[in-house]
């Protein structure tokens, strides 16, 4: 009766042990599979739509847009003008392409294309629902009053998608430039939204900025000239 104790105490161990043998190897199977098996690549991240925009229709250093009606941007001949630029002017070290001449890059800063004469800025995007009622208004009033600058500045990376947009309007008159980058709002702190018009004087001071949509030519050429008269 004495041996009983002393058998169960070694089979108690024994099962003891067992059970951890049995722990250890259940444990190290997932170790052996991540030591055996092929390394797997992880997926590449997807670009978000604003960066595959950018990639699919910004146009390539020299890679000319399709334009069918080429409208020339303004273009200073000479510096006689520029001299009269404010040291602060805004624009002063803006430069972009010209969208409507086909991307056509210029030397000259926006301040000094814009020199000498009252310039009325309307910054559009081609995907903006506004723009396409406001668009043909710009066009009317660049063509009714020759004594300011009346241009575009395309706010999209998509430089094709916005020469396409105005050929569908039927605006064929009305000069823009392209900013893919946001070189133009960074540098005039405008509110994000499109559009937005914005007036110069001839020295490039800012005279006044629109954050809405004009509903004919006649009530922005009213708006224009009391802002230059002020």
């Amino acid at each position: 009766m004495s041996s009983m104790p002393e058998i169960s105490d070694r089979t108690r161990l024994l099962a003891v042990v067992f059970a951890v043998v049995i722990g250890l190897a259940v444990a190290s199977v997932p170790l052996v599979a991540s030591i055996f098996a092929q390394p797997e690549t992880p997926p590449a991240a997807s670009p978000t739509s604003e960066s595959q925009g950018a990639q699919a229709d910004q146009p390539a250093p020299n890679e000319a847009l399709r334009v069918n009606n080429v409208v020339p941007c303004v273009q200073q001949e000479g510096e006689g003008l520029a001299s009269d630029i404010k040291a602060d002017a805004e624009l002063a070290e803006v430069r972009l392409p010209c969208l409507t001449d086909g991307g056509k890059e210029s030397s000259q800063s926006l301040a000094e294309q814009f020199a000498g004469k009252p310039t009325v800025v309307n910054v559009w995007a081609w995907w903006c629902g506004p723009c396409r009622q406001e668009l043909p208004i710009l066009q009317d009033v660049a063509e009714n009053n020759p004594e300011w600058n009346v241009v575009g500045v395309h706010l999209d990376a998509k430089g094709q998608a916005g020469v396409d947009f105005l050929e569908e309007l039927g605006v064929d008159n009305f000069p823009s430039y392209q900013d893919g980058n946001h070189v133009f709002d960074a540098a005039t702190n405008i509110p994000k939204v499109v559009p937005v018009t914005l007036v110069y004087r001839p020295d490039g001071s800012r005279a006044e900025t629109f954050v809405r949509t004009f509903d004919d030519s006649a009530q922005m050429q009213q708006l224009v000239s009391e802002a230059l008269a002020k």
